[in-house]
């Protein structure tokens, strides 16, 4: 199946479009697609524990914790975003691992498809 990289670049809450991302992340896995996540941008504050502002919204960092039941365990966050945003690396989610811009160049070469949510 495909190997695919999927840029999270939107904050946990606010829009759908982080939940929208980890919805299609996990769903590719079902049909046996092999999945690498990046964070990005304000996708980094995704990895940041967070209490949904609303009741009935899913809780972000739980479903953060749940990718490896899910053979999702390539996550990656861009360390130079993490700079820019001033977010120390100690309060990221330890399921996600530092990527350099060279990585990230590398990650997106050895991709058959890139989605950005």
């Amino acid at each position: 199946m495909a190997n695919l990289l999927i840029r999270l670049t939107s904050t946990p809450y606010g829009t759908s479009d982080a939940a929208d991302g980890l919805d299609f992340a996990i769903g590719a896995t079902n049909y046996g697609h092999h999945v690498t996540l990046l964070f990005e941008g304000n996708g980094l504050w995704q990895l940041i524990h967070q209490s949904p502002p609303d009741k009935g919204v899913k809780n972000h960092s739980k479903r953060l914790k749940s990718l490896t039941f899910f053979d999702i365990d390539a996550c990656y966050y861009s360390e130079q975003d993490r700079l820019s945003l001033g977010i120390t690396q100690d309060k990221l989610s330890p399921v996600v691992s530092k990527a350099e811009q060279g990585d990230i160049t590398s990650l997106i070469n050895n991709s058959d498809h890139v989605v950005t949510f």
